[in-house]
This record gives C-alpha cells, sequence and structure tokens, in this order.
C-alpha cells in the first residue's frame, strides 16, 4: 500500500513537471534513473581513432560522461527536455547560408533560463531542498544517449536524435535532480530503415558509418570548432555553408513534416537576412560585436567566420569579387584568414592578379599565408 501511494505520488510529480516544462516552452519532458549509459565503449573507441580532430576536451571526464550519477554528486534521476528550433530555410537573402540552430539567440542562455524556473518549481513542488543542476550540452554528458534511453526519440543514422512527429532540429537539455522520479520507458524504436539518404548527401563524406561521424570532415566541426586552417582538400565541399550545416537533417524523411519553432527566440535576426559572406570580410571586432551578441556563431570567433567567408566566396563569387579579397589580403591582420583570402583569390582571379599575389608575397612573413598564396599564383598561372 505504502509503495502503491509512493509510485502514485512520483506520477503526479513527473506529470507537473511535464506539465510545467510544456508551458516553459520545452516540447516534451521524460523522466529517467540516473544509471550508467551502455555507450561508454563505443565512445571511447570513437576517441581512440581520433574521429573528435582537435575537440580534445571530449576526451576529458570520460566517467562523467557516461554516467550522470557521478556528474553530480547525490543524482538520482534526470528529467530530459527537447526544444524545437526549427526554421524554414538556412540560406538567406544575402547568401549566408547558417545552420538553422544559430538563427536567433544563442540558445544557452534561452534554454538555462527556462530550466532554472523548472528547477525552482521542482524545489517548490517537494517541499524540500532537491539538488538540481541543468545543462544543455554545457556538462560532459552523452546527450543523445540520454535522451534516447529516456525514450524521447531514436539515434538516425546521421547521429542526430529523431523523434516521431518532431523530427531532429531538437536541443536537447536535461536537470540532475536529487530525487526518484525514474520510469519504466520503452526505448523508441529505430525507424531509419534501409534508409541512407543522410550517408548519400553529406558533402564531404562525413558520415562514415551509420551513426558514426567523423568531425575531420563535418562541415560543421570545419567552419565552427576548428581553430586553425580547413584543409585545402575539403574547402570547395564546404560550399556556401558559413556557419554549421543541416544537409544531413535537410534530406531525412523524418524532418518533411517536422513543425516550424513559434518561439521567437529562434527566429531569424533580420541583421543576417542582407548580409553577404563577403560583407564579413570587412567587420572588425566592434562590428562584430554589434551582429553577433548573445548569438551561438559566436562560437567561431570573429577570425573563424571570416576564414569561413572566405571560404564561401571562394566557391560561390564571382571575378569582381576578387578586388574586394584583394583589400582583404592586404588590410587583414590575421594570418589564419589572409590565407583563405589568398586561397579564394586562387579560386576566382585570372593570370591579371598574380602580379598582386607576388607583391603580397614579398611583404608576408607567415608560412602558412606564404604557402596560400604560393598555391594561388600557381593556380592563376595555370589559367
Amino acid at each position: 500500500m505504502v509503495r502503491q501511494q509512493r509510485e502514485e505520488e512520483k506520477r503526479g510529480l513527473r506529470e507537473a513537471i511535464a506539465v510545467e516544462a510544456k508551458r516553459l516552452g520545452f516540447e516534451v519532458a521524460s523522466f529517467v534513473s540516473a544509471h550508467k549509459l551502455p555507450t561508454e565503449r563505443a565512445y571511447q573507441e570513437w576517441l581512440r581513432e581520433g574521429r573528435h580532430g582537435s575537440m580534445h576536451y571530449l576526451e576529458k571526464y570520460q566517467p562523467l560522461r557516461v554516467d550522470p550519477a557521478k556528474m553530480e554528486p547525490g543524482t538520482r534521476s534526470v528529467v530530459v527536455m527537447l526544444t524545437n528550433y526549427h526554421q524554414p530555410l538556412d540560406l538567406l537573402e544575402g547568401g549566408l547560408r547558417i545552420a538553422r540552430y544559430a538563427h536567433g539567440d544563442d540558445y544557452h542562455d534561452q534554454i538555462w533560463d527556462r530550466m532554472r524556473e523548472l528547477a525552482a518549481f521542482i524545489h517548490a513542488e517537494t517541499g524540500t531542498e532537491v539538488a538540481t543542476r541543468p545543462a544543455v550540452d554545457t556538462a560532459p554528458l552523452l546527450e543523445r544517449d540520454l535522451a534516447r534511453v529516456a525514450g524521447l526519440g531514436w539515434v538516425g543514422k546521421n547521429a542526430m536524435l529523431i523523434r516521431q512527429g518532431l523530427g531532429s532540429y531538437t536541443f536537447i537539455s536535461e536537470i540532475l535532480i536529487g530525487i526518484d522520479l525514474g520510469e519504466e520507458v520503452e526505448e523508441a524504436p529505430q525507424r531509419c530503415g534501409s534508409c541512407t539518404r543522410c550517408l548519400d548527401a553529406c558533402p564531404t563524406g562525413a558520415i562514415v558509418a551509420p551513426r558514426m561521424i567523423d568531425a575531420r570532415r563535418c562541415i560543421s566541426y570545419l567552419t565552427i570548432e576548428l581553430r586553425g586552417p580547413i584543409p585545402r582538400r575539403l574547402r570547395p565541399l564546404v560550399g556556401d555553408h558559413l556557419f554549421g550545416c543541416d544537409v544531413c537533417q535537410e534530406v531525412c524523411p523524418w524532418n518533411r513534416a517536422a513543425p516550424i519553432s513559434d518561439d521567437k527566440s529562434h527566429k531569424t535576426r533580420p541583421v543576417y537576412q542582407q548580409l553577404r559572406p563577403i560583407d564579413l570580410l570587412d567587420f572588425d571586432h566592434d562590428r562584430y560585436v554589434e551582429v553577433f551578441r548573445k548569438s551561438a556563431m559566436k562560437r567561431a570567433k570573429l577570425r573563424g567566420l571570416k576564414r569561413n567567408a572566405a571560404v564561401v566566396v571562394g566557391n560561390t563569387g564571382r571575378l569582381g569579387d576578387v578586388d574586394r579579397l584583394l583589400e582583404a589580403l592586404s588590410t587583414e591582420p590575421e594570418p589564419l584568414v589572409r590565407g583563405h583570402v589568398a586561397w579564394a583569390i586562387g579560386r576566382l582571379g585570372t593570370r591579371d592578379h598574380r602580379f598582386r599575389l607576388e607583391r603580397a608575397l614579398v611583404d608576408e612573413e607567415e608560412p602558412f599565408v606564404r604557402s596560400e598564396l604560393s598555391w594561388a599564383m600557381e593556380e592563376l598561372t595555370g589559367r
């Protein structure tokens, strides 16, 4: 009798939390006991193969990543939530192609505020001090695995969490709590079947096997996480992607009917609409702060966005853009950006532009930039 009463109390509390989560803007919430995840070996193998590229922070805190109970002392269960960020298009009028999750305000700030409210609600509902810790890709947790175990969807062949009726354009967030709210949840069945659209469509072949991403080839990694030069052989494959890539999600059949988010914080910022990739090459720090204030795009830093812009212009620009590129080559203080600008000139220019590169090479001291200038001159000579 006592056990049944406790289960009813837990069920009532879960229902109350789920209703409050919905009110705060989360699409759905689920509850799972804080147990060790079954994917530890696969994750360690992925790291050993070096598929995480230069994201060395993923090598840290491995015991915590697979066990939420170790993440926060006293954790007994996890509330796992999804937030819809889906926007109609990633390619904007001016030519910026931005992953949909970065069109609006920084999702960390928005979701953190909502999770704090939800955590406060849990405190109030339980009538006791409950240890809580909110996280949204800010803690060393394998969030997609947590969401899968919580029954919120399955991990598709593109390694994205997919929920039937919602798709994969979602943020995953968690609240680790010190009371037992876990419930027996049936995991969603794997519904990808024989479909390989995401593997076939990936521009760089980064999906090397179902649910296996080689970050070193992924456009999202190359344009956001990578701090150095984008490998020259991969630059043409980046195409017009300035920040991130949604291709594997765009081709997924489960996203055909994915609802558009009505959350104003996720809507595309008007300032992005008319901005052209080549315009970013003129940005200084003040303009960067003005345009990208409280934006997830700041993750790439100013020099990363300008590097990416040079690659996009080199892939999609016209001969008339070369003068702007040459100006950037002579005024840009960052060697990383200058090198990619030189590459873009080599892609778009003519033999008549070679002498300008020769002059730049005389004054250039950075080995990386000199290498890119030499490559560009060879390209223009052949042309």
